[in-house]
């Protein structure tokens, strides 16, 4: 999961403004200083018990049942100026289309993870025949044996691998390809739509992206850390400004 840490020094610099509070009804509004290089960010929280709303540029309506002050539920699943998005989502009541998105460097990485194992599963297969070919049998192949074996298959290895790496690239990610993995659904039809046979495999099947419906392609937002960040930083000047007028 990515947090993207810079959000959170958006909120370094602001001020609140209580619009409204009657207990646990509240309508405060944060706004940072005109002279911040991150600008004013504003944004509004409102509660009532069991619910919280946050106005940010993006609208999140977070409730739980087991606890009036929602704001105590913020508290006591993050430290002071972190935020918790895997577990606040689940409270996400409106504005659930918004918490997560796909997101193409997951795409990437999944890709590049595939055809890292192709790559290696290929070495192995080499390893293995050409050790046949000296007479081992796989039972033979010790650690040491396997190191001389992958050494002396190495050239081609790498020859193949050079050409299942521009194949991969040319289908999915060069300026010429027939698809725009920035977006969700064309990543997916690309990944339907490749085959990659190498150049002398006699195997059954060609390399295709068996499991890619198993994928992890979505993140959290930035919308939505956005918030969670605005939240945090909201409710942690709320309790400094309750703990100066105690004193």
């Amino acid at each position: 999961m990515t947090e993207y840490p810079e959000i959170a020094a958006r909120f370094a610099r602001h001020g609140m403004t209580v619009l409204h509070e009657d207990g646990l009804y509240r309508h405060l509004r944060f706004e940072g200083d005109a002279d911040s290089p991150f600008g004013r960010y504003p944004f509004e929280l409102i509660t009532w018990p069991y619910n919280l709303v946050i106005k940010a540029g993006w609208t999140f309506h977070f409730d739980i049942d087991a606890t009036q002050d929602i704001f105590e539920v913020f508290r006591r699943t993050a430290l002071a100026g972190e935020i918790n998005p895997g577990y606040w989502q689940e409270k996400v009541r409106a504005g659930r289309d918004e918490v997560e998105g796909y997101d193409p460097d997951l795409f990437k990485g999944e890709v590049a993870s595939t055809l890292a194992q192709w790559m290696r599963d290929d070495l192995d297969s080499r390893v293995i025949k050409h050790g046949k070919k000296l007479g081992f049998t796989r039972e033979e192949i010790t650690a040491q044996i396997r190191r001389e074996l992958a050494w002396m298959v190495r050239p081609d290895w790498r020859a193949a691998n050079r050409k299942l790496r521009e194949a991969v690239h040319d289908h999915f990610f060069s300026d010429m390809a027939d698809y725009n993995i920035e977006y969700e659904s064309e990543a997916h039809r690309a990944l339907y739509d490749f085959s990659y046979r190498p150049e002398g495999d006699d195997s059954e099947y060609p390399l295709y992206f068996a499991d890619w419906h198993e994928w992890r392609l979505k993140d959290f937002t930035p919308g939505f850390l956005h918030s969670c960040h605005a939240i945090r930083h909201g409710i942690d000047l709320y309790d400094a400004a309750r703990k100066a007028v105690a004193a």
